[in-house]
């Protein structure tokens, strides 16, 4: 059965997300960059510190500390939303991660776990689809707001 050509973006889309995520996972930090478009359109806003703006750099060494730091890591992305606009994409999604951060100056380790929104906006390039911006925002821990 062949996709029509907007399933098969949505689902070219999905999976540049998802090796993303495998990536990081997998530790082949050297590749988190080649997710991004070129250095000078990428720009990104994250739930952890620094909370201004990153350039594609800042961005990059931003993701390798993270993911070289966690060990154990899983995630799961849930409620995926793929809408085209022509050769661009936005994807919205829930992004649960868990694992155990290691501080490796005192050898010790202290466990992770997040539920996050995410909102990632791709553009279609020769080399695939490629993020140009990146929206992560922790979701509230309900249980400890209720009174």
């Amino acid at each position: 059965m062949e996709l029509t050509p907007s399933a098969k973006d949505k689902k070219d889309v999905e999976g540049t997300i998802r090796a993303f995520f495998e990536a990081g996972k997998d530790k082949d930090l050297t590749v988190l960059t080649d997710f991004h478009a070129s250095r000078d359109k990428f720009t990104k806003f994250d739930e952890n510190p620094p909370y201004t703006r990153q350039s594609s750099d800042e961005a990059f060494m931003y993701e390798q500390a993270a993911f070289a730091n966690i060990s154990d890591y899983s995630y799961s992305i849930d409620g995926l939303r793929i809408d085209l606009l022509g050769d661009s994409a936005i994807a919205s999604f829930y992004l649960s991660y868990a694992g155990m951060f290691v501080n490796d100056y005192s050898f010790e380790g202290s466990p992770v776990h997040a539920k996050t929104r995410v909102t990632l906006v791709l553009v279609r390039t020769p080399k695939g689809w490629k993020m140009v911006h990146e929206h992560l925002s922790r979701m509230p821990d309900l249980k400890s707001e209720k009174r």
